[in-house]
């Protein structure tokens, strides 16, 4: 027996929920931005548009399908993180003035948007990308040593894991160490 809380059930519905997505984003840009004027009318006229663009390309789709859960639970964390920090005594001007102050907290959550894009076009987009590539002087599969699978996921498992790319990793983490302790000496000297 179905409930309302089934996942399956709710996937029939992606196509109208990137719909709505879609033009609640555009229209808010638009809003924002005043790009043309203060016509509410053209901007829902355009926002609709958009939306029905990305209903005929339904890669597009899948690509918002994708990212939307990702997105929500990044702000979910966030607002339960703010929230936190309420509860222990935070106004709203420390919180304003930690993020005018320190410019780490917006990087890293820019960061995590660009990972959370990068991410969501692999997912999307990968193995399109990687399908029939040839390459030019074998005449083999680009990535016929255990990456040439039909499943991008396996690919891009086993391209981290590959024994040379964690060597790299570690010669890197050693690098940044070794540079990290350099300069604590080399200040402390001083």
């Amino acid at each position: 027996m179905a409930t309302i809380l089934d996942a399956g059930l709710l996937q029939n519905f992606s196509i109208f929920f990137s719909f709505v997505f879609v033009i609640a984003i555009v229209y808010g840009i638009l809003t924002f931005t005043k790009v043309f004027g203060e016509s509410k009318g053209l901007q829902v006229l355009i926002a609709f548009i958009v939306g029905l663009m990305v209903l005929l390309v339904p890669d597009v789709n899948r690509l918002i399908t994708t990212m939307v859960p990702w997105f929500t639970t990044f702000f979910v964390f966030i607002l339960f993180l703010l929230i936190a920090y309420k509860i222990f005594g935070a106004t709203d001007a420390d919180i304003m003035g930690a993020l005018k102050e320190n410019s780490t907290i917006v990087w890293v959550v820019g960061i995590v948007f660009v990972v959370i894009l990068i991410g969501s076009f692999g997912s999307v987009y990968g193995q399109k990308f990687l399908a029939g590539q040839q390459d030019i002087t074998s005449g083999s599969a680009a990535g016929s040593e255990g990456t040439g699978t039909p499943d991008y996921s396996s690919n891009v498992a086993a391209t981290f894991f590959h024994p040379k790319v964690l060597g790299m990793l570690f010669i890197l983490i050693l690098g940044v160490f070794t540079v990290a302790i350099l300069a604590v000496n080399t200040a402390g000297g001083h």
